[in-house]
């Protein structure tokens, strides 16, 4: 679980990231000023997301002029920032992410959801390749990576192989994207992730008779992927596998059970 005294600023436009008003834990600076009064009244526990280098540089600037030690504040640079800061920036806050070109990120209204639920632990904001050493990182919601080989991603039932040039996050960090290749956020932490592995097969044994344990069971035992359920979309398909959806409606339902070859009334029974 996220720690709840988290702090989250975000240094750039509010447009289309929160509605007002903004979320608990959650402050928004638009320009040097708000940036200046932000630095200045710090916290122990305090995550930076900067939207442009300079918003970065203003925060880089701010926090030298007020002395302020931030090297338990957590940092996120969506665009990466002016090379010769980066020394700077790594002296000053810790850790820092999206400091080099290639890193990818949710798109920034998802990433401000992700980052601040309560089960942040659960989801991958952002990411990078590493093809010499066939490698990803990946960047959890409460601002701890993990490291996983490219063999965790084994082709998909329909053949579907993975692209490694082609990584993204979808579904408000809950879906991996490697070209037209998915793996849910659940099944890579379940590799490497021991405590994360036994909180899942708990929650797994609670809710095993659910709609949605008995539909993502009879998905993968037809080798589907969510994206298969057109016009459904693949998103609405992970909900009801989670539970956040009870029960589809109706025709949502008649197009789910055709797709995997079975009544409506049977799904429940997998």
């Amino acid at each position: 679980m996220l720690d709840m005294e988290q702090r989250f600023v975000f240094l750039g436009s509010n447009k289309g990231l929160f509605k007002d008003p903004l979320p608990p834990r959650v402050s928004l600076c638009r320009d040097r000023a708000e940036i200046a009064a932000a630095v200045a009244n710090p916290t122990k526990q305090v995550t930076w997301i900067s939207f442009t280098p300079a918003l970065t540089d203003i925060l880089l600037e701010k926090t030298l002029d007020a002395r302020i030690d931030l090297r338990g504040s957590h940092l996120i640079t969506l665009t990466p920032p002016r090379l010769e800061s980066i020394p700077a920036l790594l002296g000053l806050f810790h850790p820092v992410f999206g400091l080099v070109e290639g890193f990818q990120w949710l798109p920034k209204a998802e990433l401000a959801e992700a980052i601040t639920r309560e089960d942040a632990p659960s989801r991958f904001i952002g990411g990078s390749v590493d093809h010499k050493t066939k490698t990803l990182t990946l960047l959890r919601g409460d601002i701890t990576a993990v490291v996983v080989p490219f063999s965790l991603f084994e082709p998909s039932g329909d053949g579907i192989a993975p692209d490694f040039t082609r990584l993204g996050m979808t579904d408000y960090g809950r879906t991996i994207s490697l070209g037209d290749y998915e793996s849910s956020a659940d099944a890579v932490l379940y590799e490497v992730d021991p405590a994360y592995r036994r909180s899942l097969n708990t929650q797994r044994r609670q809710s095993e008779k659910t709609f949605g344990a008995s539909l993502m069971r009879l998905r993968k035992q037809r080798k589907l992927r969510r994206s298969d359920f057109e016009p459904v979309s693949s998103k609405e398909i992970a909900r009801l596998e989670r539970n956040e959806i009870a029960r589809p409606h109706a025709k949502t339902l008649d197009v789910i059970a055709t797709k995997l070859g079975v009544r409506a009334e049977e799904i429940d029974s997998f």
